[in-house]
């Protein structure tokens, strides 16, 4: 069973080099050359893909709506949630010259939506798939929707479980929509090393049979090289300019030199995985003077 899905021009399957995502998110503080400069910075490291989000403040939270705890040691105590994600929007032709940027710079633009409004914005901008957050793994019913529009569909699995997933995958499948793929993911910022439980991955691909991967909450990298054997091929993790700039998610991101070394590890974990067939290597071969043998004395 060959497993793959097609995210604009690269092929995502169990025989291919992971997709990895720079998950930039709101990391560009509202300024669209920020978000530029991720662009540019998330070529350079090696990443496939890098994702924003597209939302309005005013259609997600209440207007006295409360920050997460993790949220409350990155930003401005006096500041709630809904003026800390107003000040975080892209509006939406800053995300059309965001989209052809990546265009340009040939790296493939992804983005999260948080309603109908926000997909129906995404179609038009011609996104080529679909990244969803574990908060919408409690909506199969958006889920669906979504997965209507026919194009690869990328879901973060944090604060669920499996009854709550296979739910989630008949509405789904009731779309005839295959091209899916699902993230192991632990919702904390950053998250702790034993809540990370990489082994689900496996149960996610058993149960699910479609494309698995990682959605990396942790400081660090080993998390995500650790999870390629286990069969992940799309690998996130939060990118940022700075880990110095204020903002909900920069503390818990991967700054461009830290995030060029995180591709490089996951690449050289590819490379010496290899092969599963036991043979003798080229090098080995080339050292088969160094074998016992029968001879005459």
């Amino acid at each position: 069973m060959n497993l793959k899905i097609k995210i604009d021009n690269y092929l995502i399957s169990e025989n291919r080099p992971c997709f990895i995502i720079a998950e930039a998110g709101v990391n560009h503080n509202g300024s669209l050359s920020k978000a530029f400069k991720l662009v540019d910075e998330a070529k350079k490291v090696g990443a496939n893909s890098i994702k924003f989000q597209t939302f309005s403040a005013k259609n997600l939270v209440f207007k006295n709506s409360p920050k997460a705890n993790y949220q409350l040691k990155t930003t401005k105590k006096s500041e709630n949630q809904f003026n800390m994600l107003k000040n975080l929007e892209l509006n939406h032709e800053e995300q059309y010259k965001l989209f052809n940027y990546c265009k340009k710079k040939k790296i493939i633009f992804l983005s999260t939506p948080y309603n109908f409004e926000d997909v129906e914005f995404l179609i038009k901008l011609k996104t080529p798939a679909f990244k969803l957050a574990s908060m919408h793994m409690a909506e199969p019913y958006f889920i669906k929707q979504v997965a209507k529009q026919g194009k690869p569909l990328i879901l973060s699995t944090g604060m669920t479980n499996l009854g709550e997933i296979k739910k989630t995958f008949q509405e789904i499948k009731k779309t005839n929509n295959r091209n899916i793929a699902l993230l192991q993911c632990t919702t904390d910022y950053p998250a702790a090393s034993n809540e990370i439980n990489l082994n689900v991955i496996k149960t996610l691909k058993k149960n699910f049979k479609c494309i698995v991967g990682f959605s990396d909450h942790t400081s660090g990298s080993v998390a995500s090289i650790s999870s390629i054997p286990l069969g992940a091929k799309v690998i996130e993790k939060h990118f940022t300019l700075s880990n110095s700039l204020r903002g909900p998610d920069h503390k818990s991101s991967l700054n461009p030199k830290d995030f060029k070394n995180f591709v490089n590890k996951i690449r050289e974990s590819e490379i010496l995985l290899g092969s599963d067939k036991k043979l003798p290597t080229i090098s080995e071969k080339n050292l088969f003077a160094m074998r016992r043998s029968i001879v005459t004395k």
